[in-house]
């Protein structure tokens, strides 16, 4: 059942596409990624406050997103949501026309497709629906997606969009670019 219906605004949505996948760790069967958005979420700070423990669920559409940073003093939520690419090589999500909320409080891995669908289907039922404001997309990437080689790469284009919307999130901006020796 849906935690609460806590108002999310969408902010910012940028599809990426990369050449190397990389396993989802945030669904039970840890499908692998190679395609998706980063969205920008708004929603009460306190709501969003990080723990060490069972949190509520991101969900969007049928997919459970992966918070990325902590929204500490902004509400600003940056999170990945893995999406498959359409016939024409496009990022098959339109995240301006699926429910976004949070479900019942749970450790994300421990989701799976049945948990996701069974979750979907109550959100529907208590009518919660997309998130407002679709001119996110015109701020924001469907017309401009970012091709990346990898999840190292995909991290620094977070590292921009919690720069941009979380600012005091300055260590966590910092720790995303430092570059990854091979």
């Amino acid at each position: 059942a849906v935690t609460a219906l806590e108002p999310i605004e969408l902010v910012d949505a940028l599809p990426f596409v990369l050449d190397e996948p990389f396993p989802h760790f945030w669904r039970a069967e840890e499908p692998s990624v190679t395609s998706g958005y980063l969205l920008v979420l708004h929603a009460d700070p306190a709501f969003l406050r990080p723990r060490q423990v069972a949190e509520p669920v991101l969900y969007v559409g049928s997919e459970v997103a992966e918070r990325l940073n902590t929204a500490q003093g902004s509400g600003n939520l940056i999170a990945l949501v893995p999406a498959p690419l359409d016939a024409s090589g496009e990022v098959d999500l339109d995240p301006t026309a699926v429910p976004i909320w949070f479900g019942p409080p749970d450790l994300p891995e421990r989701i799976d497709a049945a948990r996701v669908r069974s979750e979907l289907a109550a959100a529907l039922r208590l009518g919660v629906g997309p998130a407002p404001n679709p001119k996110a997309l015109c701020r924001g990437g469907l017309t401009q997606t970012l091709f990346a080689h990898d999840r190292s790469e995909l991290e620094l284009a977070i590292a921009d969009l919690i720069e941009r919307y979380s600012p005091a999130e300055s260590s966590l901006v910092e720790s995303l670019r430092v570059p990854i020796t091979r």
